[in-house]
Formats: structure tokens, C-alpha cells, sequence
């Protein structure tokens, strides 16, 4: 008997090309952090007619998750097609930073062999394949993968090698089928003309048996191994398919098999005077043989199914259909018909679903050539989910223009997106950089594809003060490289966090980092003027007696304050002068330290009020320290001191001294004027510089 372990065969070859797909397909970044918030992404196709439609938004579509609507968080439209993208498309393709690979996915189901296919797989090097893309190729038996064919020529050629043999030994195979079919044919009609000439008594009815019997049973044996559906093998596939994130194609070369089947004007029909009841019951069991072997029942019941899973994968299925030229002519008993419809049907049905084309051509190269130019047009829809349930849900997506077919996989298990990933920091320079991936894609106004990422670094001072950086990103491409510019109010150690928030899909992806920022070199400094540094000594004793006498301390304070203020009859700003006088003293009242005012003077209108608060917008405590603060010895090291010029001030000779601290930025040391009695070091006045008080910055910006 015939026999062929096809079966067995095709599973394996599915085992092999699923661990080509896995391999190497880690991502190798680290996940910095998932949120609780999952989305699952749904792949969607619109048809008009047949033609994919281009050109709709998140606004165009509704989805409901067993029965209850949930929220689209991103609509991605992909364009994308087999050869360049002609017109605006291909400009928008090399507009991408970094394409990405993509996988090719050669399916060559033959039954002999193909010469004119050496020219298909030549045009699709030149034309369509580009470095980084992955190339699987798989007959029914073996599977290879291709990463560079200039490199890999003897492994293509291996293959080639072992697909010639078997088909080779196909043709053997088939050719034992027919000699076992005309054997069986033969034997009955020899021994019919024996029966008619009374040579042989064995009952016509037990003749016919027998043929049907023989006839049927190699037959059958032929379609359980060769025929036979193989739905878990087809399952597998589009599961392999499904988890590889990237652009999938699949081109499925498939020839239509062919069988050696009785026909009813054969020489068995033709030759005998078989009687009329006889001969149409024969005819009807060739007629049901025939249809048996066409059609391969077995497979129809999982066609529904399966087309789901492939329209899940994401991929896009090309189906090219050609007839073997090279089959054995028909004999006396024998003629040749077209079988395996049944997964001629199923691929049929899958390239429609995922907006491939579907060829019926001996000239592989001109179909694939007219494949490569159809644009695939589909969408990419992420959503929450209700619930958290493992199961696969029942998905319903419906388009708001009518007339438009909407296809979709209803009962199969959303993908769900990768978790938004940031790389490590690296700080230089003053810049922080880093990267951001798998955040999600929306089609915006104009066709541009672009995400939407909200980044806040944020860190705390060496006093303690908050300090708050944030940048929006709409980034293009897969990945996002991110630089920040971070200024340091001054020295010391800081940590840096960073959290990026993807406001399509609600997930934030965090990371952090130590900067240590060194104290600046001090610049050289020219030998300070004697008449300054003679003045400084005066004024350091002077700060001496006043840190003694604190505690007795009183004096006229005035407190001068220029403010920007709205004039709301010429609606602008402008500045606006104001004055205070108090009768200030420092005391010591059980132990604490504290000051009182009087309030003498508001403006130019006197007054008298007790246990006064300053009114200014600064406030600075125990003002009579500024000088201490100032020009006191202590914090000499803290200052850089410069003679401005002189003046005369309530009838005293005095020196402008301007005082500025060594470090830069807000705080905590104060800046500004004094004009120091240039006989006796005493400090009559000090012009406060506001930049030197804490939150200054930020009220300049307002």
C-alpha cells in the first residue's frame, strides 16, 4: 500500500519555524516599572467593497468588551505595503529615524517543482527585502531562516536541495498511487469479461464490492495522509505569528494538488455491458468518491476559528495559486482532478481578512510584483478593559459610516501592549538623557503617527527646596531619545527621579539617578584694595559692639519697597513705591528673643500702631543683623566685597561697599549695598538686592 508520514512532517516543521520566530526576539531592555492600568490592543480592518478604507479616527470607532462599551485610549492607522510606499507614504517611511525589521514568511506548498519561481524569489531580493528584515522560508517538511541572503547562498541552496528530493519523492509516491488505482480497476474488469464468458463463478454483486472496497481504501488512505485537515498545525502557526512585534508577511505559494480518480467514460464504463442499475450505482459511488476527495469536511467546522487567529496576528496573508504542469496524462481508467479545496477555501478567506491579495497564476514573479504594489491599510485599536478576567473576551467594533465591513478576531484574547520602558539615566554636561519605549501610537490631524508623553524630573535642593523639571514629547518612531537640560540651584548630592506618563495608554514607567555637583574652583582673586580692606576692619569692630549691644538695641527703621502693581484704569503694570518707618528694638523677654514695632509712618501719613508687622512683600527677621550678615568677620569667606562709590548720608562721609556672595543662585546668603561711615565703620544704610531671598526666581517669572 501507499504511505507517506506527511502528517507528522507538517507538525514538526511548525515546532521548528515557531522556535525561529522566538529566537532572538527578546526584547533586552530592562522594565523599569508597570502600573496596575492594563491595555490590550485589538488589530482592525475597514473594507469598502473589498478596498481597504483609509483616513479613520479614534472618534470613528466603538468597542465593547462582553457587552460593555470600554474606552479607546489610541487609534493607529498602518499603511504599509510589500514594495516602497509610492507618493506621500514614502516620504513619511523615510521620515522614521530607524525602520524596523520585518518578517517574511515564505509558505511554499508544492507537489512538484516550480521553475518559474527562481525569478519570484530574485525580484523579491532586489525589490522588496532590506537589511534587518527576517526571512523564514518553510515547505511542508522543512523551515529555515534567513537574516542575509548574500551571506547564506549555501544554506539556500541546502534547502532547495532537500525540497527537490522531496518532491522527487512525491512523485514516486504519487506515481505507486496510480499503478495501485489501475491495478485494482483492471483486476475488476478483467475478471468481469471472465464472469461473461462463464470462465469465472464468483457473483457479480461480490466483484463489485471488492473494486469498491480496493478503490476506497486507497483513496481513503491517500486523504488521511496527505489530506487530512490540520487545524492544531494551522493554530500553532498563527500563535507563533501573534507574539513577534514586529511588521509580519506571509506568502503562501500553494499548488492546487491533483489525483488520478476513475472517471465515468472510462474503459470500465465504455468496454463493459455492465446493466444499466448496475452501472449508474457504480457511477454514483465514483461521483461520491470524487466529492470525498475534494472536499475535506474535516476542516470546514474550524475555518471560522482560524481565520480569527490570523486576523489577530496581524499579519497580511498574500495567497498565490498555481496548478502542477508536470502531472502524468490521464490513462484508459484514470483522469486527473483538482482535490484539497478545503484549505484553498480557508486561505482564501484569511488573505480577504487580512487585506491580502489572492493570485491564480503560473507566473509567480508578476503576481508577486502586483502583491507588493497593494497597500494594506489597517488599524490599531487599544483599550482598557473592564475587568482583569484571563479569559479570552467577546469583542464587538463597530464603525460609525455605514456600508463598511468591519473586521476583526471576536473571540480571542487581546494582546496586551508591552509596559512603557525607560532606560537607565546618564547624566553629562548638564544635560540628563535617556530612552523611552513602547509607549502607544495615535493617527493624528494630517496622518502623522505620534505618542504623547508627559516626563517630570524632580529633586529637592541641599536646603530642602523642591525642584521640578517637566517636558511633553510627541515621539514618532518606536523609541524616544530624551534630553533634559537641569539647573542646580548649587553644589552637593542630588536625586534625580524621573516619571513618564504615557497619557494614551495610563501607564508610568520611573527611574532614577545620582548627580553630585562640586563645589566650582574659586577663581583667582586680585589683592583686595587697602583702603577697602581698612575699611572692613573698622566695620568688622563695628559689628562687634552691635552683636553686644543686640539686646538694648533700638532705632528708627525705614523700609523702602519698589513693587510692580496693575493700574486697572490703563490696564498695565507699573511700579509703585512704598515707604514704612518704625520704631524698632530688639528684646529679650524670658529667655526668647524677638522683635517690636511701632508703626511711626505708612507713606507720608503718620500713625501709631503697637506690635506692628512688616507689610513688605520680603520679610526679613532680625534686620538689624544685616550688617553682622553682611561685613562681619564670620562670613567674610562667604563674600566677595567691592568699592562702588561715595556718597554723603545724613551729613557723614560714606563708602559704597558691593557685597555679593560667592555662590550663585537664590539664597541662603543675603546681597546687596551698604554705605559704611568711612571715620568710625559704623553702617548707616544697607539697599537689599530682592535675587538673594528665597522664591525670588520664581516671583520674577510671575
Amino acid at each position: 500500500m501507499w504511505k507517506n508520514s506527511r502528517k507528522f512532517r507538517l507538525v514538526i516543521v511548525v515546532f521548528s519555524f515557531s522556535i525561529l520566530l522566538f529566537s532572538g526576539m527578546k526584547d533586552q531592555d530592562e522594565v523599569v516599572e508597570q502600573v496596575d492600568v492594563v491595555n490590550r490592543e485589538v488589530v482592525v480592518r475597514v473594507f469598502d467593497g473589498g478596498e481597504p478604507v483609509p483616513g479613520l479616527t479614534r472618534a470613528d470607532f466603538t468597542l465593547t468588551e462582553n457587552g460593555r462599551p470600554v474606552t479607546i485610549t489610541s487609534c493607529r492607522q498602518v499603511r504599509r505595503s510589500l514594495a516602497p510606499l509610492p507618493g506621500p507614504e514614502a516620504m513619511e517611511e523615510l521620515s522614521v529615524p530607524k525602520r524596523r525589521g520585518r518578517l517574511f514568511l515564505f509558505l511554499l506548498w508544492w507537489n512538484e517543482e516550480n521553475k518559474d519561481w527562481p525569478r519570484a524569489w530574485n525580484y523579491f531580493l532586489e525589490k522588496i527585502y532590506r537589511p534587518g528584515d527576517r526571512v523564514i522560508l518553510a515547505s511542508d517538511r522543512h523551515a529555515i531562516q534567513i537574516n542575509i541572503p548574500e551571506e547564506e547562498k549555501e544554506k539556500l541552496e541546502d534547502f532547495f536541495t532537500q525540497m527537490g528530493d522531496d518532491l522527487k519523492s512525491k512523485k514516486l509516491n504519487k506515481t505507486a498511487l496510480i499503478h495501485e488505482l489501475e491495478k485494482c480497476i483492471r483486476e475488476f474488469h478483467v475478471d468481469f469479461a471472465l464472469l461473461e464468458a462463464k470462465r469465472l463463478k464468483t457473483p457479480l454483486i461480490s466483484l463489485i464490492n471488492r473494486l469498491k472496497n480496493q478503490y476506497s481504501g486507497i483513496l481513503d488512505e491517500y486523504r488521511l495522509q496527505r489530506l487530512r485537515a490540520q487545524p492544531e498545525m494551522m493554530q500553532s502557526l498563527a500563535e507563533a505569528l501573534r507574539v513577534v512585534d514586529m511588521e509580519k508577511w506571509t506568502m503562501l505559494f500553494l499548488q492546487t494538488e491533483r489525483l488520478p480518480l476513475l472517471h465515468k467514460n472510462s474503459r470500465l464504463f465504455t468496454e463493459t455491458s455492465l446493466k444499466l442499475e448496475t452501472s449508474g450505482a457504480l457511477r454514483i459511488f465514483v461521483d461520491d468518491c470524487e466529492k470525498k476527495m475534494r472536499l475535506a469536511n474535516d476542516m470546514a467546522v474550524y475555518v471560522r476559528d482560524l481565520r480569527s487567529l490570523f486576523i489577530g496576528a496581524g499579519a497580511t496573508f498574500h495567497l498565490f495559486l498555481s496548478d502542477a504542469k508536470g502531472e502524468i496524462l490521464d490513462s484508459d481508467y484514470l483522469r486527473w482532478f483538482p482535490v484539497f479545496s478545503s484549505w484553498e477555501s480557508a486561505f482564501r478567506g484569511i488573505a480577504k481578512d487580512t487585506g491580502g491579495q489572492v493570485r491564480n497564476t503560473t507566473n509567480l514573479k508578476s503576481a508577486l510584483e502586483k502583491a507588493a504594489a497593494r497597500l494594506d491599510i489597517h488599524y490599531v485599536l487599544t483599550y482598557k478593559p473592564k475587568g482583569t478576567d484571563l479569559k479570552m473576551p467577546k469583542l464587538n467594533i463597530k464603525v460609525s459610516r455605514p456600508g463598511l465591513e468591519v473586521v476583526f478576531a471576536r473571540r480571542l484574547r487581546p494582546r496586551e501592549i508591552l509596559p512603557f520602558k525607560m532606560s537607565e539615566l546618564r547624566w553629562q554636561e548638564g544635560i540628563l538623557r535617556f530612552n523611552l519605549s513602547d509607549y502607544l501610537h495615535e493617527t493624528g490631524e494630517g496622518g502623522a503617527i505620534a505618542g504623547d508623553v508627559h516626563v517630570i524630573v524632580s529633586t529637592e535642593s541641599p536646603v530642602g527646596e523642591n525642584l521640578e523639571y517637566e517636558k511633553v514629547l510627541h515621539p514618532q518612531g518606536e523609541n524616544a531619545a530624551v534630553e533634559m537640560g537641569v539647573n542646580f540651584p548649587g553644589p552637593g548630592d542630588y536625586i534625580l527621579r524621573v516619571a513618564a506618563r504615557d497619557r494614551l495608554s495610563g501607564n508610568t514607567a520611573r527611574n532614577f539617578t545620582r548627580v553630585s555637583i562640586a563645589s566650582p574652583e574659586p577663581e583667582p582673586e586680585a589683592p583686595m584694595d587697602p583702603r577697602l580692606k581698612a575699611l572692613l576692619d573698622k566695620t568688622a569692630i563695628y559689628c562687634r559692639k552691635l552683636q553686644r549691644a543686640a539686646f538694648r538695641f533700638t532705632c528708627a527703621e525705614v523700609v523702602d519697597e519698589m513693587v510692580l502693581k496693575r493700574n486697572p484704569l490703563k490696564k498695565r503694570v507699573e511700579p509703585e513705591k512704598r515707604q514704612w518707618r518704625y520704631d524698632y528694638q530688639v528684646v529679650v523677654d524670658n529667655g526668647e528673643v524677638r522683635e517690636q514695632r511701632i508703626l511711626e509712618r505708612r507713606q507720608h501719613r503718620k500713625t501709631n500702631i503697637p506690635d506692628a508687622k512688616l507689610e513688605t512683600r520680603f520679610k526679613a527677621q532680625y534686620s538689624v543683623f544685616l550688617p553682622v550678615t553682611l561685613l562681619g568677620k564670620r562670613n567674610r569667606k562667604d563674600y566677595r566685597y567691592s568699592l562702588v562709590e561715595t556718597a554723603r548720608l545724613k551729613k557723614r562721609n560714606c563708602a559704597v561697599i558691593e557685597v555679593t556672595p560667592r555662590r550663585s543662585g537664590e539664597g541662603p546668603l543675603a546681597r546687596g549695598r551698604a554705605w559704611v561711615d568711612v571715620d568710625d565703620g559704623s553702617v548707616l544704610k544697607i539697599e537689599m538686592d530682592p535675587h538673594g531671598v528665597h522664591g525670588s526666581a520664581a516671583l520674577e517669572a510671575a
